[in-house]
């Protein structure tokens, strides 16, 4: 199932979702406890809530742009079992890729770059890339060698923000790894990656915590999220299951999705 977005420069944004798994709640939610967050999203018996991985897709200039790849098939049968999915309920982007556009390089957003063809470049923030063949204790599990070797044969790095191609920016957004990027389309549609990754994290205090620098993601959603508001954005919100774009209003002294 997609959802089809129209700009007012009539750019026609595709947003599909490559297939649901299943990731422990209370770490997507940080120091917000359960009694609050279990009312946007239902655990299991577990404490796994599902996640959607919503990619976006669109042509600009004459070349097919994708951004994510989603989770791929390549996995052990005990991760696919803690993802509560298989490999049969994943799906891949069939049609050729020219240009594929990678928020950071974590295992669920990148290890579908194995079922794609992309036919020119992968473009990637320098700082992620650098990072993700480093050793830490907190980031060491979220990298794959074999997502990066074939990420390597079509890698462009970006500095700082960028554009792209007409009316596509790549901005930084750091927080969630230091080279977070997110992506602007016509200065209309935002898709936020791990900054926003569902519609109740434009909540300030929903800082997940798979983020490496929570002070960061803070201040980087409070901005992007103003910007949001002050300009009518449509946010992409990549793993939200239930509703994989909004608005965002502030009211009350606080952000919501619409």
């Amino acid at each position: 199932m997609s959802t089809v977005i129209t700009t007012r420069r009539n750019s026609s944004i595709e947003i599909l979702n490559l297939g649901d798994f299943l990731l422990d709640g209370g770490t997507m939610f940080g120091r917000v406890p359960k009694v609050m967050w279990e009312r946007w999203f239902a655990a299991d018996g577990l404490n796994r809530i599902t996640m959607a991985t919503n990619v976006m897709r669109f042509v600009k200039d004459g070349h097919t742009y994708v951004v994510e790849a989603g989770l791929g098939r390549r996995y052990p049968e005990k991760s696919w079992e803690i993802m509560g999915t298989s490999p049969e309920r994943v799906l891949t982007v069939d049609e050729p890729v020219d240009r594929l556009v990678l928020t950071h390089l974590h295992w669920d957003h990148c290890g579908g770059v194995h079922d794609m063809e992309i036919r020119d470049r992968v473009y990637v923030s320098r700082t992620e890339w650098e990072d993700a063949h480093g050793e830490t204790p907190l980031s060491k599990g979220s990298y794959r060698a074999e997502d990066l070797e074939v990420i390597g044969k079509r890698l462009e790095l970006v500095d700082g923000p960028r554009q792209i191609a007409d009316g596509v920016a790549i901005l930084p957004t750091p927080g969630h790894t230091r080279g977070h990027i997110s992506v602007l389309i016509d200065d209309e549609v935002l898709y936020a990656g791990d900054l926003i990754p569902t519609s109740a994290h434009v909540h300030l205090p929903c800082i997940m915590a798979y983020d490496l620098y929570p002070l960061a993601v803070l201040e980087t959603k409070r901005e992007i999220l103003s910007q949001a508001v002050q300009k009518g954005w449509t946010v992409v919100f990549e793993h939200d299951p239930y509703r994989p774009v909004g608005k965002v209003a502030f009211e009350k002294g606080r952000f919501t999705a619409t």
